[in-house]
């Protein structure tokens, strides 16, 4: 039997910038305002943490990428979004382990986006400059992988077909979104009956309502089980550490991290 296409979920787009399709109408005051735009600042950190593995020894992230892997569905053929992706390393880890999987990351930064598009997709070769954090400029080879899509659009409003999705990942988003529990039932549209929510985060909420509604935790898993959600884990801190510089200064991060089967 034929294996089924990649990258078919997604829809023709209103527009695209070098390869990156856009279902969200990012106007320039947008792009101005929004810092995950700007390249050199955090596109490169972004870069330096998630794709510059031996510059720590080690890939920084690896507990949270434990917890993914350890709760993602087993089968062939699944179809798998990461909703707030940056430049690509989960998803693209998640393909990359998976060749017969469906796989998309989706983001609301271009810049994030192409950086992504480039390293896992066309198989670029990066060179961040990430001098000014005493790392030089390291040489970082990509991947060409034929099973993964990148696509820009809101988190909270995806280019998916209703109940397409097996599992749906989302990492460091909920308290970056001006109404999580908005972006919880827009993650229950696209998900199949039965599938799979992963999601993580540190809570640190840009906004005041983000702290009032979603704030503490328990508010977020009574909202999930009064909407049906299934919760298959649930764990409190996931304690993760993100380097800043060669002389090893970092940020911790204290994450919730948990794991929703939608209903069947």
């Amino acid at each position: 039997m034929p294996e089924p296409p990649k990258g078919n979920l997604l829809s023709p787009a209103s527009s695209s910038r070098r390869g990156v399709p856009f279902f969200y109408d990012k106007s320039e005051a947008e792009f101005k305002a929004d810092v995950y735009e700007r390249y050199d600042e955090l596109v490169t950190r972004q870069t330096a943490l998630h794709l510059a593995d031996e510059l720590h020894q080690a890939y920084p992230f690896q507990p949270l990428q434990n917890y993914i892997r350890d709760h993602l569905s087993v089968g062939d053929h699944l179809k798998v979004a990461d909703v707030g992706c940056s430049v690509g390393r989960l998803i693209g880890d998640i393909a990359n382990a998976n060749t017969s999987w469906d796989c998309y990351g989706i983001d609301l930064s271009y810049q994030m986006l192409r950086q992504a598009t480039d390293f896992w997709v066309k198989g670029a070769s990066l060179r961040p400059n990430l001098i000014r954090y005493g790392w030089g400029t390291p040489e970082l080879a990509g991947y060409e992988l034929t099973n993964l899509s990148f696509a820009l659009a809101k988190g909270e409003l995806l280019p998916f077909p209703d109940a397409s999705l097996d599992v749906v990942i989302n990492t460091f988003l909920i308290d970056r979104l001006p109404t999580p529990f908005a972006a919880f039932a827009e993650w229950a549209r696209v998900l199949k009956p039965g599938g799979r929510l992963i999601t993580a985060s540190p809570l640190n909420f840009l906004q005041p309502e983000g702290w009032r509604t979603a704030h503490p935790p328990v508010k977020i898993l009574s909202h999930l089980q009064q909407q049906g959600w299934s919760i298959e884990n649930w764990t409190d801190p996931l304690p993760l550490e993100e380097p800043m510089d060669v002389r090893g200064n970092s940020v911790r991060w204290a994450c919730v991290a948990f794991v929703a089967d939608k209903p069947s």
